[in-house]
């Protein structure tokens, strides 16, 4: 299924641009589904944004501004994105409260900036004006008069001003000349749109990860058994985790991943994604290659004494070895952006690292393509005998997973219906 993101820039007063308001779109038809609420459309939003194109590919080296509303506040769902290259924009519409306000103020301790989207002379939530960064004075609602009252006032407080819904030149020659930091609307560019795919997830997954989640002391341990199965589950937590932190070291498992992000962040990260996905299941042999793969490359590195001790990264391997085709993306483009070891990478790529001999043995003996097995099985010196019936065994062990997993996916959907 396609996915949708459109991007409008945000210019500064030399006409360069310095961000892009990212806004959610269901279509191609570049227009907000107002049958959408604000907080479904910001959670699928930052999915899409964040763990389908990825924020650095839809911005770059510039700043996204991205809308809020108060549940997802106070859900601290902005706590998953960075400080960095992130506007946090808060509806116009809010009316805050003591523990929103003190959600606020947590956000900016911790080096996030604040903007008040769609500003008018009749905004009255003065503690909100006292926190934010920049002010976003709409242009259609306010009148001239208005502007300059607005502008003079809070540009002696130290506020960012920008202008929005900048619609034609007049507009913008005054709102430069009357000192405007900010300019964006129409008059520069509509909103472009971007596409990509979209990698559905089991509603059967999310209830058995809530259900670990909801236990009085969360076990990654089980919570990764859940994740580690699913390739959709493992690509969507390794994007999670590489937009949200600058790593030092590259992820092995999924619960090093887990471990990285912690219970609380991956909570947040799950609702977002049952939002987006819930209704959309999709069944597909891939998965189940995806699955077969993940337990044959680890049954046969538990008998291969270069490899014993890398049971979880060479399992993330097989699980991910169908990502490219499910994404309809070349492996280098998706590996790229991925928090991957050089080994993984390279066995991906073709490249020689010490998982590439495993990996190229799974492959050709799934094509049976045996003239060769003879040679890989001994350069990492695993038992040629064994490999018939641990070939039989990753199918089996697969096929049962799937049964089981097609089974809660029926008895799942009948609990939502």
């Amino acid at each position: 299924m396609d996915i949708f993101v459109a991007r409008q820039p945000i210019f500064n007063r030399d006409n360069v641009v310095v961000g892009y308001e990212l806004l959610y779109r269901d279509s191609e038809k570049n227009f907000y589904n107002t049958s959408i609420t604000y907080n479904v459309a910001t959670a699928i939003l930052l999915m899409n944004s964040y763990f389908h194109f990825g924020i650095n590919n839809l911005v770059g080296d510039k700043t996204a501004f991205i809308n809020f509303d108060e549940y997802l506040i106070k859900a601290e769902i902005p706590n998953l994105l960075s400080t960095t290259n992130v506007v946090i924009e808060l509806l116009e519409n809010i009316t805050p409260d003591e523990v929103f306000v003190s959600k606020i103020q947590k956000l900016i301790n911790e080096g996030y900036t604040i903007a008040i989207d769609d500003f008018d002379g009749n905004y009255s939530h003065e503690e909100l004006i006292r926190l934010s960064r920049i002010i976003k004075v709409d242009f259609l609602k306010n009148s001239k008069d208005d502007i300059q009252q607005i502008f003079y006032k809070y540009h002696k407080q130290g506020k960012l001003l920008l202008a929005e819904k900048v619609e034609t030149r007049e507009q913008y020659e005054w709102a430069k000349k009357l000192g405007f930091d900010y300019f964006q609307g129409y008059f520069f560019k509509k909103p472009g749109m971007l596409r990509s795919k979209e990698l559905s997830v089991s509603s059967a997954q999310y209830i058995r990860l809530m259900e670990a989640l909801t236990k009085p002391e969360p076990n990654f341990k089980d919570i990764a058994n859940i994740i580690e199965i699913d390739v959709r589950l493992t690509y969507k937590l390794l994007r999670v985790v590489n937009s949200s932190f600058s790593l030092a070291t590259h992820i092995t498992s999924i619960h090093h991943a887990l471990s990285i992000l912690g219970i609380n962040a991956f909570s947040k990260w799950l609702s977002l994604a049952m939002v987006q996905d819930l209704g959309k299941v999709t069944s597909t042999e891939l998965i189940k290659l995806s699955m077969f793969r993940s337990k044959f490359l680890e049954l046969i590195a538990s008998q291969t004494p270069i490899l014993e001790n890398c049971t979880d990264e060479i399992s993330l391997l097989g699980i991910l070895s169908v990502i490219d085709v499910l994404l309809h993306e070349p492996m280098v483009k998706i590996v790229k952006n991925l928090p991957l070891t050089e080994a993984v990478k390279k066995a991906f790529l073709g490249e020689e690292s010490v998982y590439s001999i495993p990996y190229k043995l799974c492959l050709e003996y799934e094509k049976g393509n045996f003239g060769n097995m003879q040679a890989l099985c001994d350069s990492i010196q695993y038992n040629i005998n064994k490999l018939p019936h641990d070939y039989q065994t990753a199918i089996e062990w697969s096929d049962k997973l799937w049964e089981y997993m097609e089974n809660e996916q029926d008895e799942s959907l009948r609990h939502i219906k």
